[in-house]
C-alpha cells in the first residue's frame, strides 16, 4: 500500500486550535468537506511511496535542511483560490517558505528513486476547507469572510507526516527537522 509522505510547516498550537475551531464551526454549518480532519499545516511537498521508502525520504529531507535558518512567519487574512473550492489562511512570507522548500526539494530529487514521486506546492497556504462545491463555498465564505485573522510565529522546523493513501487518513508525525 502506498503512503503519502507530507513535508509541512506546522503552525503553533494556538493557531492550530483556531483553525480546528473554525473547521468545527464550518462543519456545523455546511457539513463535511475535504481537509476537515487533517492536522493544520502548510504543505511544502508530498510523495506517494511505499512505506518502506521512509528511511530514504527522511535521509533526503535531513540533508536538505542542513544549514537552513528559522524565520518569522506572519499570517494575514482568510482568502480563497480563484476556483472557489479552497478557503485558507494566507502566509505572508512566501519567499521565506520557498527558501526552505527549495533545498529540500533538490535533496529529494537528487535521489533517483524519490525524484519521480516529489510533488511540490506552488502556493503555500494553511487550509481551512477544501474540495468545496459552489453552494458549500458560498455558505463557508459567508461565515469566514468577515474574519480578518492575523498571527505571527517563529518557524523553527519542518515536520514530515505520513499516512496510508486512502480516504479519511489521519496523518501522523514521522520526524521534525529543526531549522537553525
Amino acid at each position: 500500500m502506498l503512503h503519502r509522505f507530507l513535508l509541512t510547516i506546522l503552525p503553533s498550537t494556538d493557531l492550530s486550535e483556531k483553525v480546528m475551531a473554525l473547521r468545527a464551526a464550518l462543519f456545523a454549518r455546511i457539513g463535511s468537506f475535504s481537509g476537515r480532519n487533517t492536522p493544520p499545516h502548510i504543505t511544502l511537498c508530498f510523495l506517494d511511496l511505499p512505506e518502506a521508502m521512509e528511511p530514504q525520504v527522511v535521509g533526503a529531507v535531513a540533508s536538505g535542511t542542513v544549514g537552513l535558518q528559522a524565520f518569522m512567519l506572519h499570517y494575514k487574512g482568510i482568502t480563497h483560490f480563484p476556483d472557489k473550492r479552497t478557503i485558507f489562511i494566507d502566509p505572508v512570507e512566501k519567499e521565506a517558505i520557498a527558501a526552505v522548500r527549495t533545498p529540500i526539494i533538490c535533496a529529494l530529487k537528487a535521489d533517483e528513486v524519490l525524484a519521480g514521486a516529489v510533488r511540490e506546492t506552488d502556493h503555500p497556504h494553511l487550509t481551512l476547507a477544501a474540495g468545496l462545491k459552489p453552494d458549500k463555498f458560498h455558505a463557508a465564505w459567508g461565515m469566514l469572510a468577515p474574519h480578518g485573522l492575523q498571527h505571527q510565529e517563529r518557524v523553527g522546523g519542518v515536520v514530515l507526516l505520513k499516512g496510508p493513501l486512502q480516504p479519511g487518513t489521519i496523518y501522523g508525525p514521522v520526524r521534525k527537522f529543526p531549522l537553525g
